[in-house]
């Protein structure tokens, strides 16, 4: 099973490091463990812009490519740039978005209890309580712009998270993740044919080239094809890498088994030096 991340914000793209780096980083780090924890592994994670359009193609990329969980983060929020809702509306294709009562009940009670005078009513503010058809709004338990939840063609699950992450960890912790474990209730490796998520294995192989590898690994793919299996180039010296990973990844009974045999395949290429070290997830 697989999960998706994406990030909205053209301050993303403007600075690649990100306007808040290190705060976003770690709202990363934790989201990619509890998705783990589902039984799901990370397909990809994309950075889009805030221009109208841009969110809505990638939603439906990855329902037709059936995976099974997308969260995104960012683009909630009151300005006129704070597309999410617009684009998530033409990704249902149910009808525009618009104000929610329990969402705005949600707005307006996050208004007063941090003592903020509601602003007068028709004003920016109220997209944060804005929802689209075919959508749930999810309660913001640690600022005021309501998170979305929705299916599309019935099997991609989309979470929509906002951008400040402080808000973002609450929401998804709190009100987004006790409902994904009732989606997913198998969580590590049950239930998951391929085994991804849960353990994974690293060789690490010097003294040859990449060329060299790539075929004995590819052969091992062959007899293993229910792992999935990475070839990954480190340690760049003088325009040269020296360190080739290869990784395998499934469940942990596989992966235990498999990797003596991957080891013994690359130890036949003349001049490796082979050296494992062991991940679990």
């Amino acid at each position: 099973m697989r999960a998706e991340i994406i990030l909205v914000g053209d301050e993303l793209l403007e600075d690649l490091r990100g306007v808040q780096p290190d705060y976003m980083g770690d709202l990363l780090d934790k989201l990619v463990t509890d998705i783990t924890s589902l039984g799901l592994s990370l397909g990809r994670l994309v950075i889009t812009g805030d221009s109208p359009g841009e969110l809505a193609p990638l939603l439906l990329d990855a329902s037709s490519r059936e995976v099974d969980l997308v969260v995104t983060i960012g683009g909630l929020g009151p300005t006129h740039d704070d597309r999410v809702r617009d684009d998530v509306a033409q990704a249902i294709g149910l009808g525009p978005s618009g104000p929610h009562p329990e969402a705005m009940e949600w707005l307006i009670d996050a208004y007063e209890s941090r003592s903020i005078p509601v602003p007068a009513r028709g004003g920016g503010w109220e997209r944060m309580g804005h929802c689209p058809p075919g959508a749930t709004p999810v309660r913001n338990p640690a600022g005021l712009a309501c998170g979305l939840a929705f299916e599309l063609e019935g099997s991609t699950h989309v979470r929509c998270l906002p951008g400040v992450t402080y808000e973002a960890l609450p929401m998804w912790r709190e009100q987004v993740l006790p409902s994904l474990e009732v989606q997913f209730p198998t969580g590590g490796m049950a239930g998951d044919p391929l085994g991804r998520g849960g353990s994974s294995a690293t060789l690490l192989v010097k003294g040859v080239r990449e060329g060299m590898v790539a075929p004995v690994v590819e052969e091992f793919t062959t007899r293993w094809p229910d792992l999935r299996t990475g070839i990954y180039l480190m340690d760049l010296v003088d325009g040269s890498f020296r360190t080739i990973r290869v990784t395998l990844r499934g469940s942990e009974d596989m992966v235990a088994k498999a990797i003596p045999d991957l080891e013994d395949a690359l130890a036949s290429i003349e001049g490796a030096e082979i050296s494992r070290r062991e991940e679990e997830h």
